[in-house]
């Protein structure tokens, strides 16, 4: 996939890449106000200098092993440090890192507090209203139960003679006596 290209052939198609074409030519003369032949005599000169861009038989010295070395002046040493090293220092602001820390975990623990207190009411609703089910249930029970033994004939106690009878009917036999 890595084929050897020829300088020329490099800077050739480098060059048919970034020109715009004959038309522009002249559009580009107005706006730079330079004449066409001009404009023509760069492009073959860029044409006959690019071939020695891609040239990777240097001499010794080579322009892209050159490591350039700038002095930064500023009054800002924090800066010149940082662009010198190239990362920044962390300075924390314990001040702001304590505070919102105390106040996330405070918030966390009243939302915990208050989900146990919430299941504690709605376990206590729960049982009250099932004990409120239940003896309302029981009442029912013994009122139907009353009422049955109030409206029916039964004996109450056979050695003595004692007998019951509905409360209508002692109603009215005590109100004929």
């Amino acid at each position: 996939m890595s084929e050897k290209y020829s300088s020329e052939f490099k800077a050739k198609v480098a060059l048919e890449a970034v020109s715009q074409g004959r038309s522009v030519i002249e559009k580009i003369a107005k706006k730079h106000d330079v004449s066409e032949e001009e404009i023509i005599s760069w492009a073959a000169q860029l044409q006959d200098e690019a071939s020695q861009i891609f040239t990777t038989e240097a001499a010794g010295d080579s322009d892209h092993d050159l490591v350039e070395h700038v002095d930064i002046t500023t009054e800002d040493e924090e800066f010149a440090y940082a662009v010198g090293h190239g990362v920044m220092s962390d300075t924390l602001n314990y001040k702001k890192l304590i505070f919102w820390s105390t106040l996330g975990t405070s918030l966390v623990v009243i939302f915990v507090i208050g989900l146990v207190y919430f299941s504690q009411y709605s376990l206590f609703e729960t049982q009250k209203q099932v004990s409120t089910n239940s003896t309302y249930s029981e009442i029912k029970e013994l009122k139907a139960q009353q009422d049955q033994e109030l409206n029916s004939f039964g004996v109450v106690d056979l050695e003595e003679g004692i007998y019951r009878i509905p409360i209508d009917s002692a109603i009215s036999k005590i109100a004929q006596d």
